[in-house]
């Protein structure tokens, strides 16, 4: 089975545990398009340290929103492209950056629960929850070490507004690796084998609308 069926398989099962006992809530369906900033975090071997710069990537979503009184559950499927993730990176041992630039998408299944706060014209809300992250496309040089699935948090904030029977969902969201993102791989003629877990991070802004 394809990362990409395992990780739409777990969206039908956490999309039939919320409708089915709540089939009178005011579900919304939605999606969300927006850019995200991501980091790798370094990683030290012995003497040797690879740095990675920042990369810059795009996201959409499509989500269902289930309101249960102040707070909202909301899963979604999503598809991030991070950008030339391993582009630029350097170790110290020879303080030279590697010229090859490996691009990296993913499969994403964030589920948002969301606090909000009823105002007269704007209802405010914080989001946090788990997200489940699949590679859906990597160069190939880099494409086998990848895990096959990495757990990540994140935490959020953002604004309803309600505009012409449309809601707008303006957002800047965080998300911070919990479990591994990659194995094993080559800078330069170093081979990296982490001690520590090399996480993925990303800041998101995006803006949704449901109708």
């Amino acid at each position: 089975m394809t990362r990409q069926k395992v990780a739409l398989h777990m969206l039908y099962v956490v999309l039939a545990l919320l409708v089915l006992p709540s089939g009178a809530a005011r579900a919304q369906l939605g999606m969300s398009v927006g850019l995200n900033f991501n980091r790798l975090s370094d990683i030290k071997v012995g003497d040797a340290q690879a740095t990675f710069d920042n990369s810059q990537g795009w996201h959409v979503a499509i989500w269902f929103d289930l309101p249960l009184g102040p707070v909202a559950i909301r899963p979604g499927l999503r598809y991030m492209d991070a950008g030339a993730l391993y582009q630029g990176f350097q170790d110290d041992l020879s303080d030279q950056p590697v010229p090859e630039g490996f691009d990296v998408s993913l499969l994403e299944i964030p589920i948002d629960v969301r606090y909000r706060m009823t105002l007269p014209f704007l209802t405010p809300y914080v989001m946090a929850g788990p997200v489940l992250r699949f590679p859906s496309q990597a160069d190939r040089e880099i494409e086998d070490n990848l895990k096959a699935f990495s757990l990540a948090g994140s935490l959020g904030v953002g604004v309803e507004v309600n505009l012409l029977g449309l809601r707008l969902y303006p957002e800047l969201q965080y998300t911070f690796g919990i479990t591994a993102f990659a194995d094993e791989f080559s800078v330069g003629d170093v081979a990296f084998v982490p001690d520590a877990r090399q996480h993925l991070n990303a800041v998101m802004l995006r803006v949704g609308i449901a109708l």
